[in-house]
């Protein structure tokens, strides 16, 4: 699953032209953990918006800030089944820009690693998210979940058996994902399944702790 990710700010700003935005004066660590903040891409008032949400959904119901199951991901093929994640699925969408992610391999020549999946431009790729408020403190807080599928080709090759859902980056597949009001949860389905395959190179980000064979 997709724990960990980066975004590089020079090809991030890169890829903004196609909202028609310019990269502002927002700030992230280089390497995102989840329950750490994370740029994202809105569509507010007919037109997108570039924020920081924090990585991994605290859901609306939730009565503590970090729940006790991870949140950082959604499986698509149950996202319409499980109440954490299908009200944000029916009503909430954003656009996670990505251009690197970090999964541990556990068989194959990079088995004992984690490594980094580089993308040869930034990518965006869809997310839902939620908003929490602090019944103590009064403060709201946003945050999203990367749906992920089956691995494409080359990550499957790699190793791994998740991937974050790679959708064709134009502006109508995105106006497409962020329009709620002529689209359902099929439908919604139907869009992440067109999905392609992005020119990604792999390289060992480091080895994991002693012990991962009984992991597996």
């Amino acid at each position: 699953m997709c724990a960990q990710f980066q975004v590089d700010a020079i090809k991030f700003r890169k890829s903004l032209a196609i909202f028609a935005l310019e990269l502002s004066k927002v700030n992230w660590k280089s390497r995102i953990l989840p329950h750490s903040q994370a740029p994202v891409i809105l569509y507010k008032e007919d037109k997108y918006v570039l924020e920081l949400y924090n990585f991994s959904l605290i859901p609306i119901w939730s009565k503590v800030r970090k729940p006790k199951f991870a949140t950082h991901n959604t499986r698509i093929e149950t996202v319409l089944e499980k109440p954490t994640w299908k009200r944000p699925f029916l009503k909430n969408h954003c656009l996670v820009p990505i251009t690197e992610f970090i999964e541990p391999i556990y068989e194959g020549k990079f088995a004992g690693n984690m490594v980094k999946f580089e993308i040869e431009n930034c990518v965006f790729v869809p997310a839902i998210y939620d908003n929490w408020t602090d019944k103590e403190t009064g403060e709201v807080i946003f945050s999203f979940s990367i749906l992920t599928s089956e691995p494409n080709k080359f990550v499957k090759r790699i190793g791994h058996d998740r991937s974050p859902i790679f959708i064709k980056q134009n502006i109508k597949t995105f106006d497409n994902w962020f329009d709620i009001e002529n689209n359902n949860g099929d439908s919604f389905i139907e869009l992440l399944s067109k999905q392609y395959e992005p020119k990604m190179n792999v390289i060992i980000d480091r080895p994991m702790k002693s012990g991962w064979e009984k992991r597996k």
